[in-house]
């Protein structure tokens, strides 16, 4: 029973593991092994994950897990640089237990920044969105097919972020086969495409969908069915999409640290619009517009990303150029085009609502004390000025890209983001400077105040 009976941790684990390359057929290992073999890979996966997974493979956590017992079945790589039977993006694993319970483990979409993944993970996320079947679907469904449908046990599918969108449409499109889902911060399978049936069913007792606080992707789609909502383990981060790594929460005796009930998820606004804008003002004609459609989903991250970097004029050209694009479909009406408006500035105000949130959270908390520091204040001041240095140059380079903004396109917009993603490290060198001289003052200031005192002892 060790697949039917995982905790969240270890369900965790599985998803984490799915991010991660394996060099060949490794069928007949189990999770700690293929995990070992992965690690033979430099740079793969992901820093955070390996931390994690890291930490977890050595503690006395995995030396009672029900992992232990869990081997490889199955394994399907079809990136374009990994040799697959298609250059679709889909990535599958497929796992099996000594009692016949069988799982199948959807990885996400992985880096945009790398033009091979955006290309195939990124550009259909939108077309998915707006209700499409795309290649990943089908594959995910064939990847179920072959690995775990004959299964004598119970049959489970998961998945994190766009894999959750394949473990969503693999569940409601095989229910005779009485099979479980497990989604985390899910891409929304197309509500409106579900019959009566199918929508009973993610609502149900087979089908968990959870939500980690601040993730902003289940709100790029509509996903009535949200069953927990899981507190994540930071409340200052610099990358706006932090609580959507499986990598933000923890976990406390294999459970979600901290969680409560879906009932109380209060649903975005973003998710009426997407349903207003597709079903009420007749855009399901979007399903004929490809580049439309990869668009829709791809600009409001562009929208998310440049607000949360402060970028306001760089935003607004983005929802400028996709509601200029809109508007020359013959079906696009003017409430149509006002309502494709709304719904961005709607992604702007959740933006600024996380990034203000974070903000108050963070300094609200104050500095962490230590019980003993030896610390050099002088180097302490070296470093802030290096990092002032470096920080003049990366503003100067930012700013040769920013106006770039002003010259890309809509579609040649994504190149411009990408090397604006590379270069956007000011807001960490900030904070580090900001508490380089933070502390090097309260280490002065402490220094100066037992000198007196010992002074007046003495």
């Amino acid at each position: 029973m060790s697949l039917s009976n995982l905790n969240d941790e270890e369900k965790n684990v599985l998803l984490q593991l799915s991010y991660f390359d394996l060099p060949g057929d490794l069928t007949g290992l189990t999770v700690k092994e293929i995990w070992e073999e992965a690690m033979r890979t430099p740079n793969n996966g992901g820093e955070a994950s390996r931390i994690k997974l890291e930490e977890y493979f050595t503690s006395d956590r995995y030396e009672n897990t029900k992992l232990a017992e869990v081997k490889l079945q199955g394994y399907q790589n079809n990136n374009p640089t990994m040799g697959g039977e298609s250059e679709s993006g889909f990535v599958g694993y497929a796992w099996g237990d000594k009692t016949g319970n069988a799982a199948a483990v959807y990885r996400g979409s992985e880096d945009f920044k790398n033009w091979d993944h955006f290309k195939t993970d990124w550009v259909s996320n939108g077309s998915a969105g707006i209700g499409n079947e795309i290649q990943q679907q089908k594959e995910a469904d064939q990847f179920y097919q072959q690995f775990v449908q004959s299964a004598t046990g119970e049959k489970i599918v998961f998945g994190h972020s766009k894999g959750g969108n394949l473990a969503s449409y693999v569940f409601v499109n095989h229910l005779e086969d009485n099979v479980r889902g497990y989604v985390v911060n899910g891409a929304p399978i197309f509500w409106p495409a579900l019959t009566p049936e199918q929508q009973e069913a993610v609502r149900g007792g087979k089908f968990d969908f959870i939500v980690y606080e601040g993730d902003v992707v289940h709100d790029l789609g509509f996903a009535p069915y949200v069953d927990k909502i899981v507190e994540i383990n930071k409340v200052d981060y610099d990358d706006a999409f932090y609580p959507h790594y499986e990598t933000s929460v923890d976990f406390v005796n294999g459970s979600f640290e901290k969680v409560k009930s879906g009932s109380a998820h209060i649903r975005s606004e973003m998710n009426t619009e997407i349903i207003k804008l597709i079903v009420v003002y007749g855009i399901n004609d979007i399903r004929e517009d490809y580049k439309l459609a990869v668009a829709l989903g791809n600009v409001a991250l562009m929208v998310i990303h440049t607000t949360w970097k402060g970028k306001v004029a760089e935003a607004k050209l983005v929802i400028d150029g996709f509601v200029a694009y809109f508007k020359g479909l013959e079906y696009a009406t003017a409430k149509a085009v006002n309502d494709v408006v709304s719904f961005f500035n709607l992604v702007k105000e959740v933006a600024k609502r996380l990034l203000v949130g974070r903000v108050v959270s963070a300094y609200a908390g104050g500095f962490a004390t230590e019980p003993y520091l030896k610390v050099d204040i002088q180097r302490l001041a070296y470093y802030a000025q290096r990092l002032e240095t470096i920080k003049r140059k990366t503003s100067a380079l930012n700013s040769r890209i920013d106006g770039l903004y002003w010259e890309a396109g809509l579609f040649g917009i994504d190149n411009v983001l990408k090397a604006d993603i590379l270069t956007s490290f000011n807001g960490r060198i900030n904070q580090n400077i900001v508490y380089l001289n933070k502390a090097a003052q309260l280490l002065e200031r402490t220094e100066r105040s037992l000198v007196s005192k010992a002074r007046s002892i003495h």
